[in-house]
């Protein structure tokens, strides 16, 4: 199979890179736009919804699961729990383990934090049909894969 990009065919504004990075940043936009209510950010949704779906509990694990690093990750918990949105609590079998977790605040607003996400989703996606969108996802989980 030849490679899709050759320099007789490369150009920034068509690399898959950039294309991604300026749709992501949209994307991004519409969140933080649509959060500002709630005084939350894209980047602090990430967070909650990886905590409300269970798939990490520390801040080690939440910065691995979002490929940022721990200082990063420490300063974005702090604003959430300033926020009351999560707690950190030490863990009764490990005291050197913190566990990260939504409050009763953050549980309550899950439906409408999680309804951010989808209509933003919803439209960015608005021109795609069903069969679109999961093939879009298919490349996607590819690309990440051909790491």
């Amino acid at each position: 199979m030849s490679e899709p990009y050759r320099l007789d065919n490369y150009t920034p504004d068509e690399s898959i890179g950039y294309l991604l990075k300026r749709a992501g940043g949209q994307l991004s936009t519409t969140v933080d736009r649509a959060l500002a209510e709630f005084d939350m950010t894209h980047a602090q949704l990430g967070i909650f919804l990886r905590l409300l779906h269970g798939h990490a509990d520390t801040a080690a694990d939440l910065a691995r699961e979002m490929s940022i690093d721990t200082g990063a990750m420490t300063r974005a918990l702090d604003r959430l729990e300033e926020k009351a949105f999560i707690q950190r609590l030490r863990s009764h079998a490990d005291r050197r383990m913190v566990q990260v977790s939504l409050t009763d605040k953050g549980r309550a607003l899950a439906d409408q934090m999680t309804l951010v996400a989808i209509n933003a989703l919803n439209h960015h996606l608005r021109d795609f049909t069903p069969e679109e969108v999961a093939q879009f996802k298919m490349f996607l989980r590819r690309m990440i894969g051909n790491t």
